[in-house]
């Protein structure tokens, strides 16, 4: 799932999926009561962005961001009301809503490749620490002889630099050397 997941028509996808989990066994009545607290609250944040108040905390969200918040609430409480109005349903249920349980899938998919691919970062940072990226400038005369040996054995210098370093080793007398071998 893409991350315009979490946007929808400017609407923030958490907002919606947060009230299909509090609405979870509400009444009619309790979610009326609820959309009533859900749309004051989305006034006084449009009032908040027309003019923000005072001293308003650093680490406090945007006045924007607050409102469509709000927004996105007030839209879905009215979605949930007016289902079970059609449905005549006694309670919400999720697992009956079949756009909130879609919305809920939705989110959890793409969730989940979130944290697979930041899985996946994690161990290529790690497998990445234990490499060497190396930018070698050689004469002619050793790059000639680089690439004829590279295309005799159907490598590329890299492979055949790493399969060099790979059998060095260091003599008791503080040399290296590489034993002959035939590169694969």
């Amino acid at each position: 799932m893409e991350s315009s997941l979490w946007l929808e028509e400017g609407d923030t996808v958490r907002a919606r999926l947060g009230v299909c989990r509090r609405a979870e066994g509400m009444s009619t009545a309790e979610v009326e009561a609820t959309l009533a607290e859900a749309e004051g609250y989305a006034a006084e944040a449009e009032a908040e962005v027309r003019q923000p108040s005072p001293g308003r905390l650093s680490f406090a969200p945007a006045p924007e961001d607050e409102a469509a918040d709000c927004a996105a609430r007030v839209s879905e409480w009215r979605r949930v009301l007016a289902l079970m109005r059609a449905k005549g349903w006694e309670s919400y249920e999720s697992a009956r809503d079949e756009t909130g349980s879609q919305r809920a899938a939705d989110y959890e998919n793409w969730r989940q490749s979130v944290i697979t691919r930041a899985q996946e970062d994690e161990q290529r940072r790690r497998d990445a620490v234990h490499e060497l990226d190396v930018d070698l400038r050689l004469d002619a005369a050793t790059g000639r002889r680089i690439r004829g040996l590279c295309a005799r054995y159907g490598i590329t210098p890299e492979q055949l630099l790493a399969q060099l370093a790979g059998r060095a080793i260091v003599t008791g007398d503080g040399t290296v050397a590489v034993e002959p071998f035939t590169p694969s």
